[in-house]
């Protein structure tokens, strides 16, 4: 396993991350048999980053993550997770109070002296009226500080999914040590350039300028949901209703969208579209770690022995970037 340094924080992070998600579902709906037997498997292959959040499973996600860890007796792992403001807490001092009670759970939770990284979940806004605005961080970071100073957690770091102007803003303003990127086959805007025709939202080239200000870039949606896999099926615990982020309207529409890059595979570059996709994230080394939704440990051990074949060739991202140009009329490639 390859390990890559997470901007300028002192972790080197594994380039495959193990998604803890919902999406996935294994960390919140598996059996206590799969989600051992996957962990132990990971850690075994070094895979040293869990990314998991409140958010999943109400904390379940949390509460298995931290449980397995510790029965596994993992040492020198890293585990990142995520706050989320409501409404009511942009009230008062309702920001400060849920960021505290957040933190605190989580620790709990996981069941760690402190967490390595915590990143908010919001996506961050324009408008003041949205959850949340990138004024809020005002707020947000002097709380994350303080527990950094009080030793419960290490760094902080932003979701880097809401608009683009105002991620472009909060990450040279507020300086995070690491984001959530989208970064996939689909749209791939993160890195490189959208074409003039695509109705996929523009991140325009964010994880270059983290990669540039010496933030880590945290790759998430490398399957897009499981689009990219070209099948519309779903494993039982899965996220049965899996909303695009930055891609399509509908998951369907993804699949759809996928079966422009089946040539990788009708050519023998690669023997899947998932391969092609967890090579295509690892390739660019812009990207500190691709984190992988997972929901068995069947899909663990495919995507690490994808990710052990290393990068893709010049010549397959030359046939990928030229399927770009010729068909999405790309204004640039970069």
């Amino acid at each position: 396993m390859e390990y890559r340094k997470l901007g300028n924080s002192d972790l080197k992070i594994s380039i495959l991350g193990f998604g803890c998600g919902s999406v996935g579902g294994l960390m919140v709906k598996g059996t206590h048999k799969e989600m051992l037997k996957s962990v132990s498997h990971a850690l075994e292959l070094g895979i040293n980053y869990f990314d998991t959040a409140r958010a999943y499973g109400d904390g379940l996600s949390e509460i298995h993550t931290g449980a397995l860890l510790r029965e596994t007796n993992a040492n020198n792992v890293i585990v990142g997770t995520k706050i989320m403001l409501s409404v009511d807490d942009l009230h008062g001092n309702g920001i400060e109070k849920a960021i505290r009670t957040q933190i605190d759970n989580s620790l709990k939770r996981i069941n760690r002296e402190y967490i390595d990284i915590v990143y908010t979940h919001n996506r961050i806004r324009s408008n003041e009226n949205e959850m949340i605005h990138k004024n809020h961080l005002d707020r947000i970071i002097p709380i994350f500080e303080e527990y950094i100073t009080n030793g419960k957690i290490r760094y902080w770091g932003l979701n880097a999914l809401g608009d683009t102007a105002a991620i472009t803003e909060a990450l040279t303003r507020y300086h995070p040590s690491a984001i959530h990127t989208c970064y996939n086959l689909l749209n791939p805007s993160s890195s490189y350039s959208l074409p003039v025709t695509s109705s996929h939202h523009d991140y325009k080239q964010i994880m270059n300028l983290a990669n540039i200000r010496g933030t880590g870039t945290v790759g998430i949606r490398i399957l897009a949901g499981g689009a990219l896999s070209g099948n519309q099926n779903r494993h039982p615990i899965a996220d049965q209703n899996v909303t695009p982020i930055a891609t399509g309207k509908t998951f369907t529409d993804d699949v759809n969208e996928s079966s422009k890059y089946s040539f990788l595979v009708k050519e023998g570059l690669v023997k899947n579209l998932v391969e092609a996709s967890i090579r295509f994230a690892i390739t660019n080394s812009k990207l500190n770690t691709a984190l992988i939704g997972l929901s068995s440990y069947d899909q663990l051990e495919k995507a690490i022995r994808y990710t052990n074949k290393g990068p893709l060739p010049d010549e397959t991202m030359l046939r990928i970037t030229n399927e770009w140009k010729n068909t999405k009329k790309y204004k640039d490639v970069v």
